[in-house]
């Protein structure tokens, strides 16, 4: 049979079916060969045969029957070599009939470039893939080594905890503050650190009057009272006499006053109105602004500084009439002609001159700030006055109290475990606590340090102290230096407005022991 060209698009069956007859062919020969062999081997084997005896041929034939049957009989293998044939024969005419059109026009129009193109690009973002993968295989392999050295975690110790039992605080209480940090704690007795410094100063209190007054630190507020430092400058010999009895800033108001109304301001009207003005528990210059305010009829002013708690019982009264005004204090009354004059002159003569009111004045002290704070310094150098903290006296303007500022020494307090000793400064102090009926420890917190609060209050509920606590924003604190009243050096914030009817005030919250 011709072989087709190797160019044509449809598949070589021809050449298939030429192969298959071949080996059919090759194997009926070799199965002729075979059966020919045999039959020559069989001849032989019978040519070869001895004679046998009757009995010996009656024997082999029983033991041929007792053989068992051939697998397959020849008639049957011959009918199925048939069959096998046939089948053959209808596969090749069905590979004939097989349209392969499809096939050949793909395998015709596959771009084989493309296809080239295509496994270049997988392979690129194969070897891309792959270093990434090699880097989350390093960065996994450096988790498991850090995972590794990573030490077991041991929970923290159990923590005290105790329950609030909220009680009375006591009517007069010694307070004790437990300033709480979180190395440990550092205990302040304000009474006790104040009380030798309020002695020393009593000592020295010769020392803390006004010798001489300078207008410098009262510069920047007579000038806002005035208007310019000129006029300032001017009033100061006025004012200056009474800078250790009362503040400075009412009375260059009451001389600011009285000269813009064409009064008298003189020392001893300035004195008159600061005597009347201790007597209605105000200041000289509400005192002068009221008694403007009467010379221009308005009594207002004068009736609203009534110093009398019974509405029904006013200790002062002024009634105008008739071009008079009668003025009432207490069961004296005055009549006075309704002239700036007259009513300046039964201010500054006549009431100013009523016992209970005339010197009041002399009860009167405002000490020099400065020399209190000199004296403060030179006792901050001694350990037995300062003890566990730096003290740095202040002046600060707007406050009629010289401030001391205390900031822990290096070193100071104890730490948790110094203070779990029984010996320790602070146990001690709880016991000292603990024997005061009205002894209290005051725990202040730092934000940061409440594990040690529970340590420190675990020690003090122990010992069985009366306790409370609250945060603290920082370890400084300010002391006023009460008893010792000294300039402001600074004009005074503007009074609150008079609350409306329906304004409702909350009251903070009572201090009690937890």
């Amino acid at each position: 049979m011709a072989k087709k060209k190797q160019d044509s698009p449809e598949l070589n069956l021809d050449s298939l079916m030429d192969a298959v007859t071949n080996v059919v062919g090759v194997l009926m020969i070799v199965f002729v060969m075979m059966a020919i062999n045999t039959a020559k081997m069989v001849q032989k084997i019978l040519s070869d045969l001895p004679p046998v005896t009757k009995e010996e041929h009656q024997q082999m034939q029983e033991q041929v029957k007792a053989l068992p049957p051939p697998p397959a009989d020849p008639e049957k293998l011959e009918e199925d070599k048939k069959k096998a044939e046939q089948a053959l024969k209808k596969v090749i005419e069905e590979l004939r009939t097989i349209d392969t059109s499809d096939m050949a026009a793909r395998m015709k129009f596959m771009d084989l470039d493309s296809f080239r193109k295509k496994l270049e690009e997988a392979k690129q973002l194969r070897e891309k893939e792959k270093v990434e993968v090699d880097k989350l295989i390093a960065e996994i392999e450096r988790l498991k080594a850090l995972l590794d050295d990573t030490p077991v975690y041991q929970p923290p110790p159990p923590t005290y905890v105790r329950l609030p039992n909220p009680r009375p605080y006591p009517k007069e209480p010694n307070e004790t503050r437990v300033l709480v940090a979180r190395q440990g704690v550092l205990h302040f007795n304000q009474k006790a650190f104040l009380q030798p410094i309020l002695d020393g100063l009593e000592k020295a209190k010769s020392q803390l009057f006004y010798k001489e007054a300078k207008i410098e630190p009262f510069a920047d507020m007579l000038a806002k009272i005035y208007g310019t430092p000129v006029a300032a400058q001017k009033a100061w010999p006025e004012i200056a006499p009474f800078v250790g009895t009362f503040q400075l800033e009412y009375v260059a108001i009451a001389n600011k006053t009285l000269t813009a109304a064409g009064l008298p301001a003189d020392r001893k009207t300035l004195s008159a109105l600061g005597d009347i003005s201790i007597a209605v528990r105000s200041n000289p210059g509400a005192v002068a602004e009221a008694l403007v305010a009467a010379t221009k009829g308005d009594l207002a002013k004068w009736t609203a500084l009534d110093p009398s708690r019974d509405p029904t019982k006013p200790t002062l009264q002024a009634v105008a009439g008739a071009g008079k005004i009668t003025f009432t204090w207490g069961t004296r009354n005055s009549e006075v002609k309704a002239t700036p004059r007259d009513i300046h002159d039964y201010f500054v003569k006549d009431l100013a001159d009523i016992s209970g009111i005339k010197d009041r004045s002399r009860e009167r002290t405002i000490y020099d700030a400065f020399a209190i704070r000199t004296l403060l310094e030179r006792a901050a150098g001694n350990p037995t006055f300062s003890g566990p903290f730096t003290l740095v006296p202040t002046i600060r303007p707007g406050s009629t109290l010289v401030q001391m500022m205390l900031t822990p020494k290096a070193g100071a307090g104890e730490t948790l475990d110094q203070m779990r000793n029984e010996g320790s400064n602070y146990q001690r102090m709880l016991r000292q606590l603990k024997a005061d009926p009205n002894g209290v420890a005051v725990f202040q917190v730092m934000t940061n340090a409440f594990d040690s609060y529970l340590e420190a209050r675990k020690i003090a509920d122990d010992i069985g102290v009366a306790a409370t606590w609250e945060f603290l924003a920082g370890l400084e604190l300010t002391l006023n230096v009460n008893g010792y009243e000294v300039q402001r050096f600074a004009l005074s914030p503007p009074p609150r407005p008079p609350g409306k009817g329906g304004d409702i005030r909350i009251s903070a919250p009572k201090k009690s022991l937890d």
